[in-house]
Protein backbone atom coordinates (compact mmCIF):
# COMPACT_ATOMS: atom_id res chain seq x y z
CA UNK A 1 0.00 0.00 0.00
CA UNK A 2 1.28 3.00 -1.00
CA UNK A 3 0.61 6.20 1.51
CA UNK A 4 0.68 9.61 -0.07
CA UNK A 5 1.54 12.13 2.99
CA UNK A 6 -0.65 15.16 1.67
CA UNK A 7 1.22 17.22 4.14
CA UNK A 8 4.60 16.92 2.61
CA UNK A 9 3.54 19.17 -0.25
CA UNK A 10 2.83 22.28 2.29
CA UNK A 11 5.34 23.92 3.02
CA UNK A 12 6.23 25.67 6.11
CA UNK A 13 5.08 29.05 6.84
CA UNK A 14 7.83 31.47 6.76
CA UNK A 15 9.13 33.42 9.71
CA UNK A 16 8.32 36.64 7.98
CA UNK A 17 4.77 35.34 6.81
CA UNK A 18 4.05 34.47 10.79
CA UNK A 19 4.96 38.39 11.82
CA UNK A 20 2.71 39.49 9.49
CA UNK A 21 0.15 37.80 10.42
CA UNK A 22 0.86 39.46 14.25
CA UNK A 23 0.74 42.95 12.92
CA UNK A 24 -2.68 42.15 11.35
CA UNK A 25 -4.33 41.48 14.12
CA UNK A 26 -2.93 43.54 16.52
CA UNK A 27 -4.53 46.24 13.51
CA UNK A 28 -7.83 44.68 13.86
CA UNK A 29 -7.79 45.18 17.95
CA UNK A 30 -6.70 48.94 17.78
CA UNK A 31 -9.51 49.55 15.04
CA UNK A 32 -11.67 47.42 17.35
CA UNK A 33 -10.89 49.44 20.65
CA UNK A 34 -10.97 52.90 18.93
CA UNK A 35 -14.23 52.95 17.43
CA UNK A 36 -15.91 51.09 20.53
CA UNK A 37 -18.03 53.67 22.50
CA UNK A 38 -17.15 53.35 26.35
CA UNK A 39 -19.90 53.71 29.00
CA UNK A 40 -18.60 57.00 30.18
CA UNK A 41 -19.85 58.37 26.46
CA UNK A 42 -22.39 56.63 26.40
CA UNK A 43 -23.92 57.91 29.57
CA UNK A 44 -23.56 61.54 28.80
CA UNK A 45 -25.42 64.14 27.01
CA UNK A 46 -25.17 67.58 27.02
CA UNK A 47 -28.89 69.69 26.51
CA UNK A 48 -29.60 73.15 25.54
CA UNK A 49 -32.96 74.95 27.48
CA UNK A 50 -34.44 77.95 28.17
CA UNK A 51 -32.97 79.74 24.86
CA UNK A 52 -33.93 83.20 24.66
CA UNK A 53 -32.94 86.73 22.91
CA UNK A 54 -33.51 89.66 24.32
CA UNK A 55 -34.35 92.79 22.10
CA UNK A 56 -33.17 96.04 23.14
CA UNK A 57 -33.29 97.87 19.58
CA UNK A 58 -31.18 99.71 18.58
CA UNK A 59 -28.69 99.53 21.12
CA UNK A 60 -28.33 95.69 21.60
CA UNK A 61 -29.23 92.36 21.56
CA UNK A 62 -28.95 89.45 24.56
CA UNK A 63 -28.81 86.30 24.09
CA UNK A 64 -28.82 83.49 26.94
CA UNK A 65 -29.41 79.68 27.62
CA UNK A 66 -29.10 77.08 29.98
CA UNK A 67 -26.46 74.46 29.39
CA UNK A 68 -26.94 70.70 31.11
CA UNK A 69 -24.55 67.77 31.24
CA UNK A 70 -25.07 64.56 32.93
CA UNK A 71 -21.68 63.46 32.60
CA UNK A 72 -18.25 65.68 33.07
CA UNK A 73 -18.81 69.27 34.17
CA UNK A 74 -19.01 72.20 31.17
CA UNK A 75 -15.92 73.95 31.59
CA UNK A 76 -15.83 76.06 28.42
CA UNK A 77 -18.20 78.08 26.00
CA UNK A 78 -17.92 80.20 23.02
CA UNK A 79 -21.13 82.05 21.28
CA UNK A 80 -20.98 82.26 17.43
CA UNK A 81 -22.90 84.41 15.38
CA UNK A 82 -23.38 85.94 11.30
CA UNK A 83 -25.12 87.67 9.28
CA UNK A 84 -27.49 86.06 7.02
CA UNK A 85 -25.85 86.81 3.85
CA UNK A 86 -27.77 86.65 0.93
CA UNK A 87 -24.60 86.26 -1.45
CA UNK A 88 -20.88 84.77 -0.24
CA UNK A 89 -19.62 82.86 2.16
CA UNK A 90 -20.14 83.04 5.79
CA UNK A 91 -18.03 84.35 8.36
CA UNK A 92 -18.37 83.59 11.43
CA UNK A 93 -17.67 85.70 15.15
CA UNK A 94 -16.96 83.12 18.19
CA UNK A 95 -16.32 85.13 21.16
CA UNK A 96 -15.67 82.87 24.80
CA UNK A 97 -18.05 83.34 27.49
CA UNK A 98 -16.94 83.70 31.02
CA UNK A 99 -18.96 81.61 33.41
CA UNK A 100 -18.20 78.66 36.78
CA UNK A 101 -17.68 75.33 35.38
CA UNK A 102 -20.54 72.62 36.38
CA UNK A 103 -22.81 70.37 35.67
CA UNK A 104 -25.58 73.13 34.64
CA UNK A 105 -24.10 76.58 33.77
CA UNK A 106 -26.46 79.41 32.51
CA UNK A 107 -24.76 81.23 29.81
CA UNK A 108 -25.61 84.93 28.30
CA UNK A 109 -23.68 86.99 25.77
CA UNK A 110 -24.51 90.68 24.75
CA UNK A 111 -24.20 92.12 20.91
CA UNK A 112 -23.65 95.81 21.26
CA UNK A 113 -24.57 97.15 17.96
CA UNK A 114 -24.87 100.88 18.98
CA UNK A 115 -21.88 101.63 16.95
CA UNK A 116 -22.89 99.49 14.24
CA UNK A 117 -25.16 100.61 11.29
CA UNK A 118 -27.67 97.99 11.59
CA UNK A 119 -31.00 98.28 9.84
CA UNK A 120 -33.95 96.94 11.35
CA UNK A 121 -35.18 93.85 9.98
CA UNK A 122 -31.07 92.61 9.87
CA UNK A 123 -31.28 88.99 10.24
CA UNK A 124 -28.57 86.91 12.34
CA UNK A 125 -27.40 83.30 12.68
CA UNK A 126 -26.06 82.06 16.14
CA UNK A 127 -25.28 79.08 17.97
CA UNK A 128 -23.52 78.11 20.79
CA UNK A 129 -20.27 75.71 21.91
CA UNK A 130 -19.62 73.96 24.63
CA UNK A 131 -17.07 72.01 26.06
CA UNK A 132 -17.14 69.25 28.86
CA UNK A 133 -13.94 68.23 31.30
CA UNK A 134 -13.38 65.12 29.05
CA UNK A 135 -13.16 67.40 26.11
CA UNK A 136 -16.66 66.54 24.24
CA UNK A 137 -17.76 69.36 22.18
CA UNK A 138 -21.04 70.44 21.47
CA UNK A 139 -23.20 72.52 20.16
CA UNK A 140 -27.04 73.58 19.58
CA UNK A 141 -28.92 73.70 16.50
CA UNK A 142 -28.50 76.99 14.42
CA UNK A 143 -30.69 79.72 15.06
CA UNK A 144 -32.29 82.60 12.89
CA UNK A 145 -32.98 85.59 14.74
CA UNK A 146 -34.47 89.43 13.01
CA UNK A 147 -33.18 91.99 14.63
CA UNK A 148 -36.44 94.25 14.39
CA UNK A 149 -37.17 97.51 15.92
CA UNK A 150 -39.81 96.98 18.18
CA UNK A 151 -39.73 100.59 19.43
CA UNK A 152 -43.03 101.07 16.61
CA UNK A 153 -46.64 99.23 15.86
CA UNK A 154 -45.47 98.49 12.54
CA UNK A 155 -47.84 97.99 10.04
CA UNK A 156 -46.84 95.79 6.89
CA UNK A 157 -48.16 95.06 3.48
CA UNK A 158 -45.87 91.66 1.75
CA UNK A 159 -46.13 89.17 -0.95
CA UNK A 160 -43.47 87.14 -2.36
CA UNK A 161 -41.58 89.58 -3.80
CA UNK A 162 -41.55 92.40 -1.75
CA UNK A 163 -42.73 93.72 1.99
CA UNK A 164 -43.58 97.12 3.06
CA UNK A 165 -43.00 98.02 7.00
CA UNK A 166 -44.32 101.79 7.70
CA UNK A 167 -45.87 102.99 11.48
CA UNK A 168 -48.04 105.91 12.39
CA UNK A 169 -49.62 106.49 9.35
CA UNK A 170 -52.71 105.14 7.32
CA UNK A 171 -52.81 102.19 5.27
CA UNK A 172 -53.30 104.24 2.16
CA UNK A 173 -49.63 105.63 2.51
CA UNK A 174 -48.48 102.02 2.76
CA UNK A 175 -50.70 101.01 -0.07
CA UNK A 176 -49.24 103.95 -2.18
CA UNK A 177 -45.67 101.97 -1.72
CA UNK A 178 -46.31 98.82 -1.74
CA UNK A 179 -48.20 99.98 -5.35
CA UNK A 180 -45.11 101.73 -6.88
CA UNK A 181 -42.58 98.21 -5.52
CA UNK A 182 -44.80 95.90 -7.19
CA UNK A 183 -44.93 98.26 -10.36
CA UNK A 184 -40.80 98.21 -10.20
CA UNK A 185 -40.29 94.82 -9.75
CA UNK A 186 -42.48 93.98 -12.29
CA UNK A 187 -40.86 96.79 -14.47
CA UNK A 188 -37.40 95.42 -13.66
CA UNK A 189 -37.67 91.43 -13.99
CA UNK A 190 -38.53 92.35 -17.77
CA UNK A 191 -35.14 95.12 -17.95
CA UNK A 192 -32.97 92.73 -16.19
CA UNK A 193 -34.52 89.50 -17.53
CA UNK A 194 -34.34 88.00 -14.03
CA UNK A 195 -36.27 87.41 -11.08
CA UNK A 196 -34.72 87.81 -6.78
CA UNK A 197 -35.36 84.17 -5.51
CA UNK A 198 -36.12 86.68 -1.93
CA UNK A 199 -37.96 89.22 -0.82
CA UNK A 200 -37.30 92.87 -1.04
CA UNK A 201 -37.68 94.39 2.07
CA UNK A 202 -38.86 98.11 2.33
CA UNK A 203 -38.56 99.97 6.08
CA UNK A 204 -39.83 103.51 6.02
CA UNK A 205 -38.42 106.35 8.43
CA UNK A 206 -40.36 108.86 9.30
CA UNK A 207 -37.44 111.31 10.33
CA UNK A 208 -33.72 111.87 10.13
CA UNK A 209 -33.41 111.28 14.36
CA UNK A 210 -35.30 108.36 13.66
CA UNK A 211 -33.32 106.90 10.53
CA UNK A 212 -30.14 108.17 12.40
CA UNK A 213 -30.88 106.49 15.55
CA UNK A 214 -29.45 103.09 13.90
CA UNK A 215 -27.53 104.46 11.21
CA UNK A 216 -23.98 105.45 12.28
CA UNK A 217 -23.03 108.05 9.52
CA UNK A 218 -26.40 109.91 10.15
CA UNK A 219 -25.15 112.85 7.70
CA UNK A 220 -28.21 115.33 6.46
CA UNK A 221 -27.92 114.77 2.96
CA UNK A 222 -28.28 110.82 3.52
CA UNK A 223 -31.75 110.53 2.47
CA UNK A 224 -32.15 106.27 2.85
CA UNK A 225 -30.14 103.50 2.32
CA UNK A 226 -30.20 99.84 0.37
CA UNK A 227 -28.37 97.00 2.22
CA UNK A 228 -28.44 94.92 -1.28
CA UNK A 229 -26.79 91.97 0.38
CA UNK A 230 -29.33 91.62 2.87
CA UNK A 231 -32.11 92.38 0.52
CA UNK A 232 -33.25 95.44 2.62
CA UNK A 233 -33.61 99.28 1.75
CA UNK A 234 -34.93 101.68 4.41
CA UNK A 235 -35.87 105.45 3.23
CA UNK A 236 -36.79 108.37 5.17
CA UNK A 237 -40.41 110.22 3.89
CA UNK A 238 -41.08 113.19 6.06
CA UNK A 239 -44.61 115.08 5.89
CA UNK A 240 -46.64 114.79 2.46
CA UNK A 241 -44.59 117.99 0.61
CA UNK A 242 -43.39 116.48 -2.33
CA UNK A 243 -43.94 113.16 -1.07
CA UNK A 244 -45.38 111.09 -4.57
CA UNK A 245 -42.47 112.58 -6.53
CA UNK A 246 -40.16 111.27 -3.66
CA UNK A 247 -41.72 107.72 -3.68
CA UNK A 248 -41.88 107.42 -7.18
CA UNK A 249 -38.23 108.05 -7.21
CA UNK A 250 -36.76 106.83 -4.99
CA UNK A 251 -39.02 103.21 -4.40
CA UNK A 252 -37.78 101.71 -8.16
CA UNK A 253 -34.05 103.43 -7.46
CA UNK A 254 -33.11 101.67 -4.49
CA UNK A 255 -35.27 98.29 -5.83
CA UNK A 256 -32.62 98.94 -8.63
CA UNK A 257 -29.77 98.19 -6.67
CA UNK A 258 -30.91 94.90 -5.32
CA UNK A 259 -31.44 93.68 -8.74
CA UNK A 260 -28.67 95.20 -10.19
CA UNK A 261 -26.75 93.26 -7.42
CA UNK A 262 -28.22 90.42 -7.47
CA UNK A 263 -27.35 89.83 -11.30
CA UNK A 264 -23.70 90.67 -10.81
CA UNK A 265 -22.47 89.70 -7.99
CA UNK A 266 -19.30 88.25 -8.44
CA UNK A 267 -16.54 89.29 -5.46
CA UNK A 268 -13.80 89.40 -7.70
CA UNK A 269 -14.94 91.86 -10.26
CA UNK A 270 -15.35 95.52 -10.16
CA UNK A 271 -18.79 97.01 -11.57
CA UNK A 272 -18.17 100.48 -12.82
CA UNK A 273 -20.59 103.07 -9.80
CA UNK A 274 -21.82 104.77 -13.55
CA UNK A 275 -24.24 101.57 -14.96
CA UNK A 276 -25.44 101.00 -11.46
CA UNK A 277 -26.37 104.45 -10.29
CA UNK A 278 -27.18 105.09 -14.22
CA UNK A 279 -29.53 102.43 -14.24
CA UNK A 280 -31.11 102.57 -11.16
CA UNK A 281 -32.22 106.26 -12.58
CA UNK A 282 -33.43 104.63 -15.66
CA UNK A 283 -35.57 102.96 -13.10
CA UNK A 284 -37.33 105.72 -11.50
CA UNK A 285 -40.86 106.50 -11.96
CA UNK A 286 -39.92 110.33 -12.82
CA UNK A 287 -38.84 112.39 -15.92
CA UNK A 288 -35.08 113.16 -16.39
CA UNK A 289 -34.76 116.47 -18.03
CA UNK A 290 -33.60 117.92 -15.71
CA UNK A 291 -30.53 115.30 -16.03
CA UNK A 292 -30.33 115.41 -19.83
CA UNK A 293 -30.25 119.02 -19.64
CA UNK A 294 -27.55 119.18 -17.38
CA UNK A 295 -25.61 116.72 -19.38
CA UNK A 296 -26.18 118.57 -22.95
CA UNK A 297 -24.81 121.67 -21.14
CA UNK A 298 -21.85 120.28 -19.69
CA UNK A 299 -21.37 118.58 -23.44
CA UNK A 300 -22.00 121.92 -25.27
CA UNK A 301 -19.07 124.03 -22.72
CA UNK A 302 -16.67 120.78 -22.77
CA UNK A 303 -17.25 119.97 -19.52
CA UNK A 304 -18.39 116.35 -19.38
CA UNK A 305 -17.07 114.37 -16.92
CA UNK A 306 -15.68 111.05 -18.49
CA UNK A 307 -17.42 107.75 -17.22
CA UNK A 308 -14.06 106.31 -16.73
CA UNK A 309 -13.23 108.84 -13.51
CA UNK A 310 -16.83 107.27 -13.10
CA UNK A 311 -16.58 104.07 -12.11
CA UNK A 312 -14.96 104.25 -8.36
CA UNK A 313 -17.27 106.78 -7.25
CA UNK A 314 -18.72 110.62 -8.25
CA UNK A 315 -16.17 113.01 -7.32
CA UNK A 316 -15.68 115.14 -4.38
CA UNK A 317 -18.05 116.53 -2.22
CA UNK A 318 -18.87 119.37 -4.37
CA UNK A 319 -22.01 119.53 -5.13
CA UNK A 320 -22.48 120.30 -8.53
CA UNK A 321 -19.74 118.00 -9.71
CA UNK A 322 -21.86 115.66 -7.90
CA UNK A 323 -24.91 116.31 -9.63
CA UNK A 324 -23.62 116.20 -13.14
CA UNK A 325 -21.87 112.78 -12.36
CA UNK A 326 -25.55 111.65 -11.66
CA UNK A 327 -26.94 113.30 -14.41
CA UNK A 328 -24.30 111.62 -16.43
CA UNK A 329 -24.56 107.94 -15.15
CA UNK A 330 -28.32 108.40 -15.95
CA UNK A 331 -27.87 109.72 -19.61
CA UNK A 332 -25.22 107.20 -20.39
CA UNK A 333 -27.30 103.80 -19.13
CA UNK A 334 -30.27 105.36 -20.91
CA UNK A 335 -28.20 105.54 -24.20
CA UNK A 336 -27.21 101.94 -23.40
CA UNK A 337 -30.62 100.37 -22.80
CA UNK A 338 -32.22 102.37 -26.12
CA UNK A 339 -29.21 101.59 -28.28
CA UNK A 340 -28.87 98.04 -27.17
CA UNK A 341 -32.19 96.86 -25.87
CA UNK A 342 -32.99 94.68 -22.74
CA UNK A 343 -31.06 92.18 -24.13
CA UNK A 344 -27.79 94.10 -23.82
CA UNK A 345 -27.86 95.38 -20.94
CA UNK A 346 -28.65 91.73 -19.49
CA UNK A 347 -25.57 90.60 -21.85
CA UNK A 348 -23.34 93.32 -20.11
CA UNK A 349 -24.35 92.57 -16.81
CA UNK A 350 -23.80 88.49 -17.52
CA UNK A 351 -19.91 88.99 -18.57
CA UNK A 352 -19.60 91.29 -15.42
CA UNK A 353 -20.87 88.13 -13.25
CA UNK A 354 -18.78 85.36 -15.42
CA UNK A 355 -15.80 87.67 -14.65
CA UNK A 356 -15.20 90.01 -17.25
CA UNK A 357 -13.56 93.29 -16.43
CA UNK A 358 -15.24 96.52 -17.89
CA UNK A 359 -13.11 96.39 -21.36
CA UNK A 360 -13.59 92.69 -21.42
CA UNK A 361 -17.34 93.02 -20.36
CA UNK A 362 -18.46 95.20 -23.18
CA UNK A 363 -16.10 93.81 -25.49
CA UNK A 364 -18.19 90.35 -25.09
CA UNK A 365 -21.83 92.06 -24.38
CA UNK A 366 -21.70 94.67 -27.14
CA UNK A 367 -19.34 93.73 -29.94
CA UNK A 368 -17.40 97.03 -28.89
CA UNK A 369 -14.96 98.92 -26.33
CA UNK A 370 -16.25 100.59 -23.76
CA UNK A 371 -14.03 103.95 -24.65
CA UNK A 372 -15.74 103.84 -28.21
CA UNK A 373 -19.08 103.50 -26.41
CA UNK A 374 -18.30 106.72 -24.12
CA UNK A 375 -17.20 108.12 -27.31
CA UNK A 376 -20.56 107.14 -29.27
CA UNK A 377 -22.47 108.37 -25.95
CA UNK A 378 -20.38 111.49 -25.98
CA UNK A 379 -21.54 112.19 -29.50
CA UNK A 380 -25.45 111.57 -28.90
CA UNK A 381 -25.52 114.45 -26.31
CA UNK A 382 -23.87 117.05 -28.55
CA UNK A 383 -20.53 116.50 -27.29
CA UNK A 384 -18.11 117.72 -30.26
CA UNK A 385 -14.77 116.51 -31.03
CA UNK A 386 -14.70 114.90 -28.05
CA UNK A 387 -11.50 112.91 -26.78
CA UNK A 388 -11.25 110.58 -24.26
CA UNK A 389 -8.47 111.91 -21.32
CA UNK A 390 -5.30 109.85 -20.30
CA UNK A 391 -5.25 110.51 -16.71
CA UNK A 392 -8.32 112.06 -14.63
CA UNK A 393 -8.06 111.86 -10.83
CA UNK A 394 -10.92 112.78 -8.86
CA UNK A 395 -11.51 112.64 -5.10
CA UNK A 396 -14.26 109.84 -4.72
CA UNK A 397 -18.26 110.40 -3.28
CA UNK A 398 -19.11 106.29 -3.60
CA UNK A 399 -23.11 106.80 -3.64
CA UNK A 400 -24.26 104.20 -1.40
CA UNK A 401 -26.30 106.21 1.06
CA UNK A 402 -29.52 107.45 -0.82
CA UNK A 403 -28.47 111.04 -1.44
CA UNK A 404 -31.59 114.09 -1.92
CA UNK A 405 -30.33 114.31 -5.50
CA UNK A 406 -34.25 115.27 -6.35
CA UNK A 407 -34.70 117.74 -4.64
CA UNK A 408 -32.60 119.86 -7.30
CA UNK A 409 -34.80 119.30 -9.99
CA UNK A 410 -37.20 122.82 -8.87
CA UNK A 411 -38.63 121.19 -6.42
CA UNK A 412 -37.98 121.06 -2.59
CA UNK A 413 -36.88 118.44 -0.37
CA UNK A 414 -39.92 116.21 1.27
CA UNK A 415 -41.53 118.18 3.81
CA UNK A 416 -39.82 118.83 7.49
CA UNK A 417 -42.61 118.60 9.90
CA UNK A 418 -41.47 114.96 11.99
CA UNK A 419 -43.74 112.72 13.05
CA UNK A 420 -44.38 112.34 16.02
CA UNK A 421 -42.47 109.39 17.74
CA UNK A 422 -44.06 107.41 20.21
CA UNK A 423 -41.58 106.23 23.75
CA UNK A 424 -40.33 102.95 23.10
CA UNK A 425 -41.80 99.79 24.60
CA UNK A 426 -40.15 97.60 26.66
CA UNK A 427 -38.05 94.59 25.33
CA UNK A 428 -39.35 91.51 24.86
CA UNK A 429 -38.03 88.07 25.49
CA UNK A 430 -38.47 85.66 22.60
CA UNK A 431 -38.32 82.29 22.45
CA UNK A 432 -35.82 80.84 20.17
CA UNK A 433 -35.58 76.99 20.34
CA UNK A 434 -37.14 74.34 21.89
CA UNK A 435 -35.72 72.92 25.22
CA UNK A 436 -33.82 69.88 25.42
CA UNK A 437 -32.26 70.59 22.21
CA UNK A 438 -29.16 68.71 21.81
CA UNK A 439 -26.00 68.05 19.01
CA UNK A 440 -23.15 66.39 20.63
CA UNK A 441 -19.76 66.25 18.71
CA UNK A 442 -17.57 63.64 20.20
CA UNK A 443 -13.60 64.63 19.59
CA UNK A 444 -11.45 62.10 18.62
CA UNK A 445 -7.61 62.75 19.85
CA UNK A 446 -5.54 63.43 16.92
CA UNK A 447 -2.71 61.53 18.20
CA UNK A 448 -5.16 58.08 18.13
CA UNK A 449 -6.21 59.35 14.64
CA UNK A 450 -2.61 59.09 13.18
CA UNK A 451 -2.19 55.65 15.10
CA UNK A 452 -4.62 54.04 13.46
CA UNK A 453 -4.20 55.31 9.86
CA UNK A 454 -0.12 54.44 10.34
CA UNK A 455 -1.32 50.86 11.73
CA UNK A 456 -3.78 50.11 9.08
CA UNK A 457 -1.33 51.08 6.49
CA UNK A 458 1.09 48.52 7.73
CA UNK A 459 -1.44 46.24 7.90
CA UNK A 460 -2.49 46.82 4.13
CA UNK A 461 1.21 46.55 3.20
CA UNK A 462 1.96 43.00 4.82
CA UNK A 463 -1.48 41.75 3.04
CA UNK A 464 0.17 42.80 -0.27
CA UNK A 465 3.60 40.99 0.93
CA UNK A 466 1.90 37.94 2.34
CA UNK A 467 0.09 37.79 -1.42
CA UNK A 468 3.43 37.95 -3.20
CA UNK A 469 5.06 35.51 -1.12
CA UNK A 470 2.61 33.03 -1.26
CA UNK A 471 2.54 33.31 -5.33
CA UNK A 472 6.71 32.73 -4.79
CA UNK A 473 6.30 29.98 -2.57
CA UNK A 474 3.64 28.55 -4.58
CA UNK A 475 5.72 28.86 -8.34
Amino acid sequence: MVIINYSSRIKPVSKKIRIYIFILLITALLFQSTTQITPAQAQNSIKFSKTVVENHFPDELIFRVTVTSTGADIVSAKFAFTYENLYGSRSYTKDPIEFSPGPTVHLAYTLDTRDLTTPPLMTYLYHWEVVDADGNKVHNEEVLISYEDNRYNWQVLENDDIGVWWHDRPESFGQTIFDIAADAVSFQKELFQAELDFQTKIMISNTEEEFNSWHHIGHDWIGGQTFSNFGITNQIVEGEYYQDVWLNGVIPHEISHIFFNHVVYNPTVSVPVWINEGVAQYNEFITHEWEMDLVESAAEEGELVPLKALEDGFGSYNVDRIYLSYAEAYSAAAYLVETYGNEGLSALLAAYKGGEQTDGAFQTALGISVDQFEMDWAESVGAENYLLPTVWVMPTFRPSPTAYILAEQGTALPGQSPAETPAPPAADTQKDAEEGSSNPITIMPFVIILLIITVMGIGIGGLILIYFIFRKQKS
